[in-house]
């Protein structure tokens, strides 16, 4: 057997050797937990955006994050904008669901489907023309989410249509029979001198 050399691991005593360890363990947590930090702030790069005009709208600067490299910053920048999504300013869920309409559109799935969802969340209105434009997706799993957004979207249309149907035809034959009954007394009526 080859004794160990003085610098390699082995050669350390035990104590030292898990010392390292967990110290290179909390060192490397460190290091995850701050650059998750770091990184909800949007790079630096984009900030120029927000001094060149007097109203430079966060949408923008968003849809400027969407063309980026860096797939991180573009999943962040569909969060944001499904944060948005949520406002209740009409004009601005208009852009929001532009902008994710141009998410649909980048080459990851996983942020093309993180817009479907997003875009589904969103009112009708806004978001269907999307989402119908989502159906010619190259991935068969994003069409089939689109399918399931769509039609979940109308199920309550559809129920809401049949149930003021079947209403409406129990109304007409509540009437049917009202006038058939009343037609049975006036010609009861009739007969009796």
């Amino acid at each position: 057997m080859k004794p160990s050399s003085p610098t390699s691991p082995t050669s350390l005593p035990l104590r030292y050797r898990l010392r390292q360890a967990l110290l290179l363990l909390a060192l490397w947590s460190a290091l995850g937990a701050a650059g998750c930090a770091v990184r909800t702030y949007p790079p630096v790069k984009y900030m120029p955006l927000l001094g060149k005009e007097k109203d430079v709208p966060t949408t923008a600067v968003l849809v400027k994050a969407l063309g980026d490299r860096d797939l991180n910053l573009r999943a962040q920048a569909v969060q944001v904008l499904g944060v948005l999504s949520q406002s209740g300013n009409k004009k601005l869920k208009r852009e929001v669901a532009k902008a994710l309409g141009r998410a649909l559109k980048d080459h990851d799935p996983g942020i093309r489907l993180q817009a479907v969802e997003l875009l589904g969340k969103m009112e009708d209105k806004h978001a269907n023309r999307y989402l119908i434009n989502a159906l010619k997706d190259t991935n068969p799993f994003i069409r089939d989410q689109v399918l399931k957004m769509l039609s979940a979207r109308e199920v309550p249309r559809i129920q809401a249509e049949q149930q003021a149907l079947a209403e409406a035809q129990a109304r007409a034959q509540a009437q049917a029979q009202a006038q058939a009954q009343a037609q049975a007394e006036d010609q009861g009526q009739e007969q009796t001198p």
